[in-house]
């Protein structure tokens, strides 16, 4: 296996369902995965291996969530926790690095219509959540949305907050976000091969806009991402079609 040189990341998915109904998720519920395969999977990775990310589903309807987040801060230097915050808690926020909220707009009304459930935390919860520590708020953005002000009225709702911001959008089309884009505040910008990342400064708040360009192993220069799917499998796609043996790591 062609490992790429800066640190590659272990995301793990997380064997829960979700509250959402999000229509771009890619997600799909399967079981199989332990706490126990999980720890004997991260501790037998090179030690390139740094960073963690548990994933999901919406990873706190697991029961085992601490103990994920516990063997992952005894193996990895950092270990981010993606959830859209439904029984998101104070603990989970201050046991990982870095925890990213799914928020999709920044009004409640229309952030539940993307979500297709009320069930995920309101403004006033997203605001106590930030509260508790390094909270990012990711925003995929819709094909075929228009609204030349959201992004600035995102990042408005976000620094209320005191959150950072992450908008996506898959597959190249960042027509909605010229306005970062062209903003003179660019801090940094990362192209690892199956994406694109941008750091900018703007109005006080740290925004990052990324897109997916190819599965992490469709690319010449290494393998950046392995995943332990909900099922247990190891595997180099998020479709789960490429599985490793553990002693090709």
């Amino acid at each position: 296996m062609n490992l790429a040189a800066d640190n590659p990341n272990l995301s793990v998915v997380l064997p829960v369902g979700c509250n959402a109904k999000c229509e771009f998720c890619y997600w799909e519920k399967k079981t199989g995965l332990t706490t126990d395969r999980f720890d004997f999977v991260a501790n037998s990775l090179p030690d390139m291996f740094e960073q963690c990310s548990i994933t999901g589903g919406e990873t706190t309807l697991s029961n085992d969530l601490i103990t994920y987040i516990n063997i992952a801060k005894k193996r990895f230097k950092k270990v981010v926790l993606n959830t859209n915050g439904f029984n998101l808690k104070k603990e989970h926020i201050q046991g990982v690095d870095y925890v990213n909220i799914s928020r999709h707009h920044y009004l409640d009304s229309e952030n539940e219509k993307v979500f297709g459930v009320d069930s995920v935390p309101n403004a006033e919860k997203i605001n106590e959540l930030c509260s508790f520590g390094n909270v990012t708020l990711n925003c995929v953005i819709p094909d075929g949305f228009s609204d030349d002000k959201f992004v600035s009225k995102y990042i408005e709702f976000a620094k209320s907050c005191g959150a950072k911001v992450a908008f996506r959008k898959y597959f190249n089309n960042l027509d909605i976000l010229t306005e970062i884009d062209k903003d003179e505040t660019l801090i940094g910008e990362h192209r690892c091969g199956a994406c694109l990342h941008r750091w900018h400064k703007i109005n006080g708040v740290e925004v990052t806009y990324k897109y997916s360009v190819k599965e992490t192993f469709e690319h010449s220069n290494g393998i950046y991402e392995l995943i332990l799917q909900s099922n247990g499998d190891l595997t180099f796609d998020w479709d789960g079609k490429n599985k490793l043996e553990y002693k090709e790591v």
